[in-house]
């Protein structure tokens, strides 16, 4: 008998307080989103990422559940007032208010961008069960007066993040408007007007324009920027780090356009809907909390929803207060500067702005060597084997993650520089040919280059390691020897963990195989003690490979049966090692391939890569499509 009572009581609990934890931890929901929905552009890993995913996920389910409830409501009994069904009516705007979603997130993914339509739908029925629900409990007493304000609110917030969703990724094309045309012709002015003691809001202006006329979120946009424009927009005449500071702010502005309400909330109609937004859901709690004091503080469901409207005000005061702290924001000022308080705000802002973070700036590293050295057998190998998870695992787990150095940002932008001056406007289709002719060497090494582009990649990887070891005295007096293992341990990265970004569909069978040959090789070499890197490198350098047997090569795939990557990388090294420039040829080798793999991967992988914290690749992406004629036909 006590077994069949506890269900009973469980049901009287969720009867009575169900729908109050609903909303309770559909509210607690808002707040993470509100706290962590931006800050994942700027910070990497898993934990942020998952938090972001289930909450984002949870609160949609959250709100068809809570809608669920409140369309159960109870008859109303003649000539006599039921302040609960009122209060409870209350609750369906509320949370109309609650799932439009904060400002800092509006998608979780570019998918949902493209499922825009869907979403509107799904919004548009919450909106009418919200209304059916307020017509239900309508009774004309003051408090069903309330509903309206807080309807208007919910209503604004749920029009957000439809006209975001649907400005994201428009599918209109180079056919521009006349707007669009002034907005770009009005922009050379504002450099002119710009105040010269205020630092950094020239890098900042300088990335809206080339963000407003590049569009890089959209594949289609085929308009050009004006003749005039032309020379606001360039870069060259900066310095490295302050070219990487316009790509940071270009980049978070992308980021924005497809995450966040940014680009809708710093608009005038924007600016408006958030006043009037804010005064309703305040008149609604002044309502509440004075007008009808006396008949609230008997009903404990009145006192939970003037809490969850307080805690909603104060929800949407913080975000008010971060507006200003926004690459938007300080362009929004400069457009405006005449009006009063303006330049004062600029001063202000401008000396923090080159503080805000826009990214992780952390470079991903991943070394083939140091991960076959230190391979173990993992405790759940068994579970992970079976689903075919376990070599994922032991490579996120062999990454790292490093400072992102000033030295590389030097490095890469000469580089680009260098490059440029081979390919002109020219699409990127070469991965290392441009290096190796300019130092003359393209004969000795065009082999090398002209593989898959995975095999190339793992051959160079193994071979820079080989010549970082053997040039180890000179680690502190030669950085570019540094920034080449640097750039060899990021392609990798990409090459074992991203290998989507690559534009190859048999990184992972290279992965594998390499993993494989090195093991292999180690593994035969343990008697001689190979402790390190280091002394790996020194066998590779100095041991003469066996060819593969037939016994290997019936346990090969068609991709690698022909390919004997050991040897390729021995005799890479080896012919590195007889050049006194070997540090200038593999750093521009290792730019050009990232190049190449910036230039031709998807821009589907590039908006993913900048909700995961950002990436090296994304800012070199970036760089080379204001130099690039994507439509150019060869002759």
């Amino acid at each position: 008998m006590h077994i069949t009572v506890i269900p009973g009581h469980l049901q009287d609990l969720w009867n009575l307080w169900g729908l109050e934890v609903l909303v309770l931890l559909s509210f607690t929901m808002q707040v993470i989103l509100t706290v962590l929905g931006s800050r994942r552009k700027d910070i990497p890993g898993m934990w942020i990422r998952f938090t972001v995913w289930f909450t984002y996920l949870l609160s949609a389910s959250l709100a068809k559940m809570i809608l669920g409830k409140l369309t159960v409501i109870p008859e109303s009994v003649p000539d006599q007032r039921n302040i609960r069904r009122e209060l409870k009516g209350l609750f369906a705007p509320l949370l109309l208010v609650q799932i439009g979603n904060p400002d800092g997130i509006t998608a979780y993914s570019i998918e949902d961008n493209r499922l825009g339509l869907r979403q509107l739908l799904g919004l548009a029925f919450q909106i009418a069960v919200v209304f059916w629900i307020i017509v239900k409990s309508w009774t004309h007493s003051e408090l069903s007066y309330l509903y309206l304000p807080l309807f208007i609110s919910g209503l604004i917030k749920h029009g957000e993040v439809v006209w975001c969703l649907k400005s994201a990724l428009s599918q209109r094309s180079g056919i521009i408007t006349i707007q669009e045309i002034d907005h770009e012709a009005n922009m050379p002015a504002l450099f002119r007007m710009l105040p010269e003691d205020i630092p950094n809001i020239e890098l900042i202006l300088k990335a809206y324009y080339r963000f407003f006329s590049l569009k890089p979120h959209r594949d289609n946009w085929l308009y050009q920027p004006l003749y005039e424009s032309l020379p606001w927009m360039t870069v060259d005449e900066y310095a490295p780090d302050d070219i990487f500071r316009i790509t940071d702010a270009e980049l978070s502005f992308m980021y924005d356009a497809l995450y966040t309400k940014a680009p809708i909330i710093y608009t005038k109609q924007g600016f408006i809907f958030r006043v009037v937004s804010f005064f309703g859901l305040v008149s609604t709690l002044c309502g509440l909390s004075i007008i009808f004091t006396q008949e609230i503080s008997s009903h404990w469901k009145g006192s939970f929803i003037v809490g969850i409207l307080a805690g909603a005000i104060l929800m949407e005061a913080y975000q008010i207060a971060q507006l200003p702290f926004s690459d938007w924001a300080i362009i929004q000022m400069i457009k405006h500067q005449n009006l009063p308080l303006m330049i004062p705000c600029l001063r202000i802002l401008g000396s923090r702005a080159s503080n805000w973070k826009r990214w992780s700036h952390t470079l991903s590293q991943f070394n083939l060597l140091s991960f076959c050295l230190r391979d173990k057998q993992l405790k759940c190998n068994k579970i992970l084997k079976y689903h075919g998870n376990d070599m994922e695992f032991k490579k996120n787990k062999s990454r790292t993650r490093m400072k992102f150095p000033q030295e590389l940002k030097v490095l890469i932008v000469q580089e680009m520089k260098d490059i440029d001056g081979d390919r002109g406007l020219k699409p990127f289709n070469q991965r290392g040919e441009w290096s190796l002719a300019r130092y003359e060497c393209l004969n000795d090494f065009k082999w090398s280059v002209k593989r898959d582009f995975d095999k190339s990649i793992t051959i160079w990887h193994i071979a820079t390691d080989i010549c970082y070891y053997a040039d180890s005295q000179y680690h502190t007096t030669n950085h570019k020897i540094q920034m080449a293992h640097f750039l060899s341990n990021y392609m990798m990265y990409l090459l074992a963990l991203r290998p989507h970004m690559l534009s190859t569909t048999t990184a992972k069978i290279i992965f594998q195989h390499s993993f494989d040959k090195l093991k292999d090789l180690l593994v035969q070499k343990e008697q001689q003690h190979v402790k390190d890197e280091k002394e790996a490198c020194k066998i590779l350098r100095m041991e003469r490979l066996p060819h593969h047997t037939s016994s290997e090569r019936k346990s090969e795939t068609v991709v690698t049966s022909k390919w004997h990557m050991l040897r390729d990388a021995q005799r890479l090294a080896r012919n590195l090692m007889v050049k006194e420039n070997r540090w200038e040829i593999i750093c521009s080798v290792w730019v050009e391939m990232l190049c190449y793999a910036a230039a031709n991967c998807s821009m589907d992988y590039h908006s993913a890569q900048i909700r995961r914290g950002g990436g090296l690749i994304t800012h070199v992406w970036i760089l080379l499509a204001h130099k690039t004629d994507k439509y150019h036909i060869s002759d």
